[in-house]
């Protein structure tokens, strides 16, 4: 297949189609018989849709008693609220998400069982709302009854809109224009002071994205067409200037501060193909206008080479990393799978396509 082909959307939803119906029944059987827990819960919940209760509950059971599972249930158990943003496990940017990898969320009783009865706080030494930024995905995806945490996410859209709306990709400054910058920062661009409003940064950041796809459904046309313009925003061709991280910001207290991170979009074909980040494309993949784009079809292309002749999938193990990071990154892509069976790959290699392929097949 000729990965540059262009396709119209029309065309693009049908290729889409006659791929899920190439029999999908194949390799959905495929990775009943051979995937771990995990991925056969999902597959039946999220691939078949399945609303057999007994083979839900066995399912969901044979989950639960995981030495992952519990593993990660612990780590809810003694979660600091407060621990928000870092790399390690302890965080809270990894621990809710590694969690709803493996299906669970408040909605499971395992889950409710390790929270703790506490509620979240402004931290005034939260410079750009970070913080709150960062957490308010993570808990709407974990489905934590907290108010506040749609409104705080519709504001975050609004902020943004008011300045992707203009389309400006001239969001850099001459920092040799300003005193005080701290000399480790000195290499980095600086983006222009008016992109801070206060304390609130008007770029979107990609937690922001997972922000959006969390409550894209729940909020208002108008909101969604605001919404969808952020998306175009971040993956149209003139975003492919911004600098990765993009930079540092400088506070209306002059105070500067490392800025990130960046919503660049994976599988650019712009750039060869680079930043294989099946994770990323999966959130995209939430938003019809990205996965109506062409930047988007072109990725799902060069992703079907992969294909076996069994209608499978076996993607390089590169695309399918798991160390200690921020999960937000794409660095926790493990499904549970043992990584010293030969299958392994294969097995999550072809849950995430056909995750892909049933989302688009949708649009």
């Amino acid at each position: 297949m000729n990965i540059r082909q262009k396709r119209t959307v029309q065309q693009l939803k049908l290729l889409y189609r006659a791929l899920l119906g190439w029999d999908i029944a194949m390799p959905v059987q495929w990775l009943s018989e051979n995937a771990s827990p995990v991925i056969c819960c999902r597959t039946h919940r999220e691939l078949i849709g399945s609303n057999d209760k007994v083979v839900l509950r066995d399912a969901t059971a044979a989950v639960s008693a995981l030495p992952q599972t519990l593993k990660r249930l612990a780590l809810l158990r003694d979660l600091d609220y407060g621990r928000v943003h870092g790399s390690d496990s302890t965080y809270l940017e990894n621990v809710l998400p590694m969690l709803a990898d493996f299906g669970l969320n408040y909605g499971s009783e395992i889950f409710k069982r390790e929270v703790k009865p506490e509620t979240l706080s402004d931290n005034p030494h939260d410079n750009f709302h970070y913080d709150k930024v960062i957490s308010t995905p993570f808990l709407l995806q974990a489905k934590f009854p907290i108010n506040g945490l749609v409104d705080f996410a519709i504001e975050r859209i609004n902020t943004i809109y008011d300045f992707t709306q203009h389309m400006n990709y001239d969001i850099y400054d001459d920092i040799k224009k300003y005193s005080g910058v701290p000399k480790s920062f000195r290499s980095r661009p600086l983006l222009k002071p008016e992109l801070a409003n206060g304390t609130v940064c008007k770029l979107p950041v990609i937690y922001d994205v997972l922000s959006m796809a969390e409550v894209y459904s729940r909020v208002s046309g108008d909101i969604r067409a605001k919404t969808d313009n952020i998306i175009n925003y971040v993956i149209s061709p003139e975003y492919d200037i911004v600098v990765p991280m993009y930079g540092i910001l400088r506070s209306e207290h002059r105070k500067y501060y490392a800025m990130g991170w960046d919503c660049k979009k994976p599988f650019n074909d712009n750039h060869g193909f680079e930043y294989p980040n099946l994770h990323r494309l999966l959130l995209y993949s939430r938003f019809p206008s990205a996965a109506k784009s062409t930047w988007f079809q072109n990725a799902i292309d060069f992703l079907m080479q992969y294909k076996t002749t069994n209608d499978t999938f076996i993607f390089p193990k590169d695309y399918l990393p798991e160390k200690d990071c921020n999960w937000i990154l794409g660095t926790r892509m493990s499904l549970g799978e043992n990584r010293r069976k030969k299958q392994w790959a294969e097995v999550e290699s072809t849950f995430y396509m056909l995750k892909l392929l049933e989302r688009v097949a949708t649009i």
